[in-house]
């Protein structure tokens, strides 16, 4: 009742109080258990739960509000950052939180952004899969060492002499020669050419490369070289070290040597890879691009690579070391981060930044969803702190740190306890800290096969085992099938799946639920009577839980409502974290105990149950008495093992709870003072009449320059001084931005100011502005040329100033060929994430599908243009002219089938689905500029279906049902083709290419007879 009674209060106050959850089920549902309760006081109430924008906007008329802190969060973005009319009255008076420490605490920092499609984050695909090229032929060995990638002896050498400017070609030719690695006959051939030398070296052996490097290193003084070889078990063996005679070491090598003229550069310490693999990748690139770098301080492509490649490598070896369904899972057609450490719950809608989501995605070969470019964000804190009343509850609030962090970062926030209704009886057996992995899989497995078996003076009970990750509830999983039966033995470990058998049913006898977090806050487990009568719910922990919360939410599983029960840590001290092995030390009893002492701890249930057995069959004194020391022993408690790893914990949590208020609140408030300066500087865009021409384009340029400079200027380190100058820099950033708008100048080459312009140019008929934006992208050259070649012919026939023709088939012709290059670029993608895979999979990948279907939207796109340039041609070498046709872009499809049905390379689903596209050009009444053209599709195919249904009545025609039977496979791979063409056909559009046309040739007599007579 405290919430109703909250909103009672609230709503006569004449507030409107919104109800956040820490989920959108758990938001749902109350709404409605109590709407029947605010029915009677006559309060108007609603979710903001997946709805539209005209339905999001009834829903705030109303008093009570429910939702999550996304919801809410979401829905200030929209209203704020985007103009959407969502919420346009409701102010943010009075909050009432559900499971307060979750989402106040544990997710205080967790940030809600608005995803924003930023065209040119694409061309960053190609260089993150370089590094992850590179990053995957590191190995790392056992004793510590990380060797770089096997490279050339030659080419170490040949960058060596680069930085050595001054290095004497004839004495390295010479230098060969006394290595024995060149004739001496074929040296006067080779005098002077150091290519030639070095090439010899390829298939140089240890002994020559050796005796090379010895020469070699005598005229460069500045090094200082140590030459490693490697042993028959793996381990390096030092051979030989050469240093400058004056013992000056300025810079050091240390080098393998492979033989056949190989080696790899051997790093003592991760953070040294780094600055080498980005020496090379830079190399690469710099090769590649002829950008010139940005004089705005708004960064540009240069500037993007050279201040975030350190940090891309960084998530690069961050993602080798993440682990399937512990970390992540697969989900879908893409990776999804999981919460393991509080809740368990699978994250689908969030992803990481900094590229490590793009990393994972290349390690197992998912779809490669572009860097994203956050524009706009609220985080947990910054919602509760615009309210003006905050109200809260939670069965688990911590202890008195957390409580007084709590009342520090809300100010004015008091606590208070509410007693329970009924009296909790739970009782928590002793913990218990197992020093290796299988002995612990051995000890949690019998202790609950203990518990689900009956005994002489209960019956069995159900168990719960909590995990710390997916991974080892599936290794339990595997390990409790061999004695539990198939219909008893449950898993609860990821939200996206049915998991209705565990939450939706009643928990019997002898039930063994295997889960992770996911089945701790919020999970209301019902149990038969049965199990209550023979003790309750049995829940082990098989984890050093986050911290006291969480442990007691997932103890909080049983013994609900007066109801028994019983729980018990079982956890392993291999798991245990760097930092908590380092609180405890490495050498205390906790990694180290003897197994008997284990098991005495172990054994005193066991031997309790013994006892009373022994009394229950013989009621001697004797057998009461050790029935009796026996429950004595049981219920003392020592200190333990368990005790310390709990302090180590305690201790931890005590530093992050420091460094929650020293540190991330100040960075996430400052960060939250830029947004919101930024979100004043586009008011002013709103109201200056200025841009009331282009505004669409000058905004969605605007983002994007405000995205990148956070990108780029943002850190987590500074003082408030520091702070303080930022803003002030932003506002001068911003105004700089700004005027070079007006002057129609893209402030950076990473913003799509140009393609946007010159689209909007062109349909308002302003030709020759148009042309001049597609002209600037192109000199730009972040854009590509596909595109804006493209869109600048269609602007070109579309003026027919004279030579328009010959204009628009130079155009057309170039981005003809610049389809070739592009195609090449995904190849080169590919095959570096091919090289790089450390998951073996067999035949197609979603990754490689996804690029086939890219590969078919830009094959449709060179036909369309192989067709224009023909007629073009053909006018022009009659004097004629041409009729122009401009579509929606969706009409690259129109008649693929038949041009395609004799490739081979396109398999049936595919061309299935460009039928279906076909068809649906027909009938959807699709034109030029419509931008809701997925939803035309839904609602018209929603129709098809349900009149296919009503026609059939049940029965299907034989005929039909053979087909659907024989070409069933193909028909559901369809969908999914369908579903990633029309993906691709909308990303080709965001890109720019928002109209296609076709042409038709017009004959005149007399232009004919003017070409015939010039």
């Amino acid at each position: 009742m405290y919430r109703g009674n909250v909103c009672c209060i609230s709503g006569h106050d004449e507030k409107t109080p919104d109800i956040i959850s820490s989920s959108p089920l758990l938001a749902e549902r109350d709404a409605k258990e109590w709407l029947d309760f605010y029915n009677e006081l006559h309060f108007t109430v609603n979710t903001n739960i997946n709805k539209s924008e005209k339905e999001l906007k009834k829903c705030y008329e109303c008093q009570v509000v429910y939702g999550t802190t996304v919801s809410f969060a979401a829905d200030f973005l929209r209203q704020r950052f985007l103009r959407q009319d969502v919420r346009p009255n409701r102010a943010f008076q009075c909050v009432i939180v559900d499971e307060v420490d979750s989402l106040m605490l544990d997710k205080g920092l967790e940030v809600v952004y608005l995803s924003t499609e930023i065209p040119l984050m694409e061309s960053l695909n190609g260089i993150l899969a370089e590094i992850w090229l590179i990053v995957n032929q590191l190995k790392r060995l056992d004793t510590g060492e990380v060797l770089g990638p096997i490279q050339l002896f030659s080419q170490l050498l040949s960058e060596i002499i680069t930085e050595n400017k001054n290095s004497d070609q004839r004495n390295i030719v010479q230098m060969a020669v006394d290595a024995g690695i060149m004739p001496i006959k074929s040296s006067k051939q080779t005098q002077g050419n150091m290519t030639n030398v070095l090439k010899l070296l390829d298939n140089a052996s240890v002994v020559q490369m050796v005796a090379f490097l010895t020469i070699f290193m005598k005229d460069l003084p500045k090094y200082f070289i140590k030459i490693y070889v490697e042993r028959p078990d793996g381990t390096l063996q030092k051979l030989e070290q050469i240093s400058p005679a004056d013992g000056d070491r300025r810079q050091e090598i240390s080098v393998l040597l492979l033989g056949n003229g190989k080696c790899r550069i051997v790093h003592f310490e991760e953070d040294s890879v780094d600055p080498s693999l980005r020496k090379k990748i830079k190399k690469s690139y710099a090769s590649k691009s002829a950008i010139e770098p940005s004089k705005s301080r708004i960064p540009g492509l240069e500037d993007l690579i050279s201040g975030k490649m350190q940090t891309w490598f960084g998530s690069a070896l961050k993602a080798t070391k993440l682990t399937l369904d512990h970390e992540y899972v697969l989900h879908e057609d893409g990776v999804a981060p999981v919460d393991y450490k509080c809740t368990g719950v699978v994250q689908n809608d969030m992803r990481w930044g900094e590229g490590l989501q793009q990393f994972l995605e290349m390690k197992h070969q998912t779809k490669l969803s572009n860097m994203t470019l956050i524009t706009n964000f609220m985080s947990n804190v910054g919602l509760f702190k615009k309210y003006s009343k905050i109200y809260g509850i939670t069965g688990t609030l911590g202890d008195q740190k957390e409580l007084d962090m709590v009342k520090k970062l809300y100010n004015g926030i008091d606590t208070f306890k509410i007693p329970s209704f009924k009296q909790r009886k739970l009782y928590e057996l002793e913990g218990l800290v197992i020093p290796e992995e299988d002995e612990w899989i051995r000890t949690v497995c019998n202790v609950v096969r203990d518990q689900v078996s009956s005994t002489d003076y209960r019956g069995p009970r159900a168990a719960l085992v909590i995990c710390e990750t997916i991974k080892r509830a599936d290794m339990f999983r595997t390990t409790f099938a061999g004695t539990i039966s198939q219909d008893k033995l449950k898993l609860y470990v990821n939200n996206n799946m049915d998991n209705s058998t565990v939450t939706g049913s009643t928990v019997q006898a002898g039930d063994v639920i295997i889960a992770t977090n996911l089945a701790g806050r919020g999970t209301d487990l019902k149990v038969c009577e049965s199990v209550n009568e023979a003790g309750g719910l049995f829940v082990v922990q098989t984890f050093l839980p986050l911290n006291v919360r969480v442990e007691q939410q997932a103890f909080g599983r049983t013994a609900r409502q007066g109801s028994p029960g019983s729980a018990q840590i079982i956890m392993c001290a291999s798991h245990f974290s760097d930092s908590t092995k380092l609180v405890t030390g490495e050498n205390t009893s906790l990694t180290s105990s003897h197994s008997c002492d284990l098991t005495k701890q172990m054994t005193k249930e066991s031997v309790f149950e013994k006892t009373v057995n022994h009394y229950l069959k013989n009621r001697s004194s004797q057998n009461q008495e050790e029935m009796v020391s026996a429950l004595m022993d049981l219920l003392t408690k020592n200190s333990s093992d368990l005790e310390k790893v709990k302090d180590a914990r305690n201790t931890g949590v005590n530093m992050r709870i420091s460094g929650f208020l020293e540190k991330d609140i100040p960075e996430i408030t400052t960060k939250e003072e830029l947004f919101s300066l930024y979100l004043d500087f586009l008011d002013g865009i709103y109201e200056d009449d200025v841009f009331s021409d282009q505004r669409d384009v000058i905004v969605s340029s605007l983002h994007e320059c405000w995205g990148l400079w956070l990108l780029m200027y943002f850190n987590e380190e500074r003082s408030v001084e520091e702070s303080t100058s930022l803003k002030e820099q932003l506002k001068v950033d911003l105004s700089n931005a700004k005027q070079k708008l007006l002057r129609k100048q893209s402030p950076s080459s990473m913003v799509y100011y140009y393609i946007r312009s010159g689209n909007n140019l062109c349909e308002k008929g302003r030709f020759t502005e148009s042309i001049e934006m597609f002209t600037k992208a192109l000199e730009d050259g972040a854009s590509g040329e596909i595109i804006p070649l493209y869109n600048r012919a269609l602007a070109t026939i579309m003026k027919k100033d004279t030579d328009y023709i010959a204009q628009a088939l130079t155009d057309l012709e170039k981005a003809d060929k610049a389809i070739d290059s592009y195609k090449s670029h995904l190849e080169h993608i590919l095959t570096c994430v091919k090289s790089s895979r450390q998951y073996l999979t067999t035949g197609d990948t979603l990754l490689s599908k996804q690029f086939k279907m890219k590969c078919i939207i830009v094959d449709q796109l060179k036909i369309n243009i192989q067709d224009a340039v023909m007629q073009l041609k053909r006018a022009e070498s009659r004097g004629g002219h041409v009729r122009l046709f401009d579509k929606h872009t969706l009409f690259l499809s129109e008649d693929a089938v038949k041009r395609t049905i004799s490739r081979g390379d396109m398999c049936l689903p595919e061309k299935l689905a460009l039928i279906v596209i076909e068809d649906f050009l027909k009938r959807g009444d699709i034109k030029r500029g419509d931008v809701n053209v997925a939803e035309k599709f839904a609602l018209l195919y929603a129709k098809d279906n349900t009149k296919t249904s009503e026609c059939r009545g049940g029965l299907e025609n034989p005929v039909e049902r053979l087909i659907f039977l024989l070409f069933e496979d193909s028909i559901r791979s369809s969908q999914k083709s369908l579903q990633e063409l029309m993906m691709e056909y909308e990303h080709i559009r965001s890109l720019g290419l928002d109209t296609i046309f076709s042409l038709d040739t017009i004959f005149s007599l007399r232009g004919f007879l003017s070409k015939i007579f010039r």
